[in-house]
């Protein structure tokens, strides 16, 4: 399994409690409805590979908080899924690649229509 590891300097989570993530994740009520109806809004069916992203990203912030810049996040995304093709193959279930789409889809789940 690959593993990418953060440095400091590439997250903006000044919180480094894992504990205090987690909390806040709870704090979201967070569930697989509405990530599907999320999905959906983004012209995206949801499948098995879509679901290991999304876990890897729930797992990845808990540990490394939020990165600076989204190349953070994909080049965690590239190692972690480079057996199955990296980049392409995260691109073929994200248009926008899972990165950009994930921080698209918070900032809607975020702001008040």
């Amino acid at each position: 399994m690959n593993a990418h590891t953060a440095e400091p300097h590439e997250t903006e989570t000044s919180v480094s409690n894992i504990a205090d993530r987690s909390t806040e994740m709870a704090d979201q009520h967070w569930d697989r409805t509405k990530s599907v109806a999320l999905a959906q809004s983004e012209g995206i069916d949801l499948n098995d590979e879509h679901w290991a992203v999304i876990e890897f990203l729930r797992e990845y912030y808990l540990e490394h908080g939020l990165p600076i810049n989204a190349r953070t996040t994909a080049r965690a995304l590239n190692e972690k899924f480079s057996d199955q093709g990296g980049n392409k193959y995260l691109r073929r279930l994200f248009n926008d690649g899972p990165a950009l789409t994930a921080r698209e889809s918070e900032a809607k789940a975020v702001s008040p229509r």
